[in-house]
């Protein structure tokens, strides 16, 4: 009897012992993946406390920007003939035809690619233009090519190695867009955390002149781009041989002269901040009509 209750005591010892051993090795894993998580969350979020760390992380994303289109200049004959094809001018419908063959079959399967090239043309303005629309310096914010008479370099078809930077670069616009997007985001939620009851078109305003400083130019861009290159002053010199290019595709990516800089720099905010625009609403004079549109006016973004 004796025996039998000493074997029985050391196997309840042993199976506490699983046991034991069992939870600690779950709650190992349990501790490991909740880490991981919150790691993840972290490194997804922006720190933005002022309008200066929005427009730290818009000079950083245009550096970024300028140094992958560097890569690819020496190319740019290729990249000309191959968007421009049978074609006597490059258009828009051509471009994205390009952009799009950059990536991998399996790339264009997953499904933020669409969204990817989304804010790959809000970048180029091409999100407005009509597929036969041509594509140039003035309608663009910048242009990854050059034509073979105006420039030196290499002829031929593109290389899978030299596919790569092409590739790279269009990656860097939309890193860049993606992280603009996440600052004016918290940016735009700092500003409405202090004021609940203000109208998204009254915090965009606020955006904007916040962003322009205190200068009393009319022009709202030229007061931006001025207010970005005195903060650059201030914060670093490295970049300074660049300094004006980045500031003109900045001045660019917002502002291309189509319409007044104030109604172009809000359009821009609610790009990044996701904030769609009010539909035109067609009607007829008649009262009931009128009314309609009026109520449609006045609903809230």
């Amino acid at each position: 009897m004796f025996d039998i209750i000493k074997d029985l005591k050391e196997n309840i010892q042993k199976n506490n012992m699983k046991n034991l051993v069992l939870s600690a090795v779950l709650g190992m894993f349990c501790y490991c993946t909740n880490n991981a998580m919150e790691h993840k969350e972290k490194e997804e979020q922006i720190e933005i406390k002022n309008i200066y760390d929005v427009l730290n992380i818009m000079i950083d994303s245009q550096i970024k920007i300028f140094k992958a289109k560097e890569n690819i200049k020496d190319y740019d004959k290729k990249i000309y003939s191959a968007i421009k094809g049978e074609e006597e001018k490059i258009k828009k419908k051509n471009v994205l035809v390009f952009i799009r063959s950059q990536f991998s079959s399996d790339e264009q399967k997953e499904k933020n690619f669409d969204d990817d090239i989304n804010k790959i043309e809000q970048y180029f303005h091409l999100e407005l233009k009509k597929e036969n629309d041509e594509c140039k310096d003035e309608n663009l914010t910048e242009t990854f090519w050059t034509a073979p008479e105006t420039k030196e370099g290499k002829q031929g078809a593109i290389t899978e190695k030299e596919k790569e930077p092409i590739k790279q670069y269009f990656n860097t616009i939309i890193e860049a867009e993606n992280n603009l997007s996440k600052a004016f985001k918290r940016y735009y939620e700092i500003k409405k955390e202090q004021n609940p009851e203000a109208q998204d078109e009254d915090i965009l305003k606020e955006i904007m002149n916040d962003c322009c400083g205190e200068e009393k130019q009319d022009d709202k861009v030229t007061r931006f781009i001025e207010n970005l290159e005195n903060y650059w002053n201030a914060v670093t010199e490295e970049e300074g041989k660049i300094k004006n290019t980045i500031l003109t595709t900045i001045r660019s990516r917002i502002y291309l002269g189509t319409e007044t800089s104030e109604k172009e720099f809000i359009y821009f905010f609610k790009q990044k901040i996701g904030i769609e625009e009010k539909k035109e609403v067609e009607c007829c004079p008649c009262c009931d009509c009128l009314e309609k549109k009026k109520n449609i006016e006045v609903i809230e973004v």
